[in-house]
């Protein structure tokens, strides 16, 4: 009798037989899924996404009318609260529109102050060809003086141009600021309008459910009142689409009415500057 590895050599080779036909099936079947998924992987692909699509239509069915304007009331609402953050941004913008123009009306007053002390000292230039000229009670030689004059004169050009550069912030944050505001006031309107709507399917949906009950006093039938119920939910998906669609359509129409506005004033604006008399034929003739 023979005891060792010998006598288990024939045992070992029927078990790793056993083993790599067991991978060679699982190869096997990797390579149908891969044979359907290839040749009609698309429609399957189709069907489960229709299937999704089913459910989805389903479990939306299956949700009351009365939770769904809950739900609504709801997401109104919470629109309002993000809407308070928007109107926090906006009165920082008008803020910041009134500090600015405070800041430019400091800046011309200083600038016309500093125009009449140039007149001034031009007047004081022009009018004495002395060494040495006479300026509020201090006589001072006159290239040091001319000096000063030109410093002055030097000193209100950048200060103009900076007067300039803050009036251009300006006006564009003015533009933005009243674009903004106007937003507000135009979801203030649409938050409204939502709210007037979703009364309205309340009440509607009130005087129905009391149509119902008056209905199951004579008919008691329960697959036409199930049917009509059913029917009651689609009407109400449908109207409630259409108003969405209708509510989109006037928020688009207004959107694309202010973008127009918004060309005008800027040929408006081009119309103006082309008024300049730079631009002007007979300025080029001179």
């Amino acid at each position: 009798m023979i005891v060792g590895p010998a006598a288990l050599r024939p045992w070992s080779t029927v078990k790793g037989f056993g083993i790599m036909c067991k991978k060679v099936l699982v190869i096997a079947t990797l390579a149908v899924v891969a044979a359907v998924f290839v040749v009609g992987g698309r429609k399957m692909v189709s069907h489960l996404r229709h299937w999704k699509q089913q459910l989805r239509t389903s479990w939306e069915e299956s949700i009351p009318p009365e939770q769904e304007i809950s739900r609504l009331r709801m997401e109104v609402d919470r629109l309002k609260a993000e809407d308070s953050k928007a109107y926090d941004q906006v009165v920082r913008q008008g803020r910041e529109v009134k500090n600015l123009q405070k800041k430019i009306d400091n800046l011309k007053q200083e600038l016309t102050a500093d125009v009449a002390n140039i007149r001034e000292r031009k007047a004081v230039i022009l009018a004495n060809k002395d060494q040495f000229v006479t300026f509020k009670g201090d006589r001072v030689q006159r290239g040091e003086f001319a000096a000063e004059l030109r410093q002055a004169a030097a000193s209100l050009m950048v200060r103009e141009e900076k007067l300039k550069s803050l009036q251009d912030q300006l006006r564009a944050k003015k533009e933005n600021y009243e674009l903004n505001k106007k937003a507000l006031f135009e979801r203030e309107l649409a938050r409204e309008k939502l709210k007037t709507e979703l009364d309205r399917l309340e009440t509607k949906l009130t005087v129905e459910k009391q149509a119902q009950a008056r209905a199951k006093n004579t008919l008691n039938d329960a697959g036409y009142l199930r049917i009509e119920d059913e029917l009651s939910a689609v009407r109400e998906r449908i109207e409630t689409m259409t108003d969405k669609r209708e509510l989109m359509d006037e928020i688009r129409s207004r959107n694309a009415s202010r973008a127009a506005q918004k060309r005008r004033e800027q040929d408006a604006r081009i119309d103006k500057f082309l008024d300049d008399p730079r631009f002007s034929p007979q300025q080029a003739e001179q």
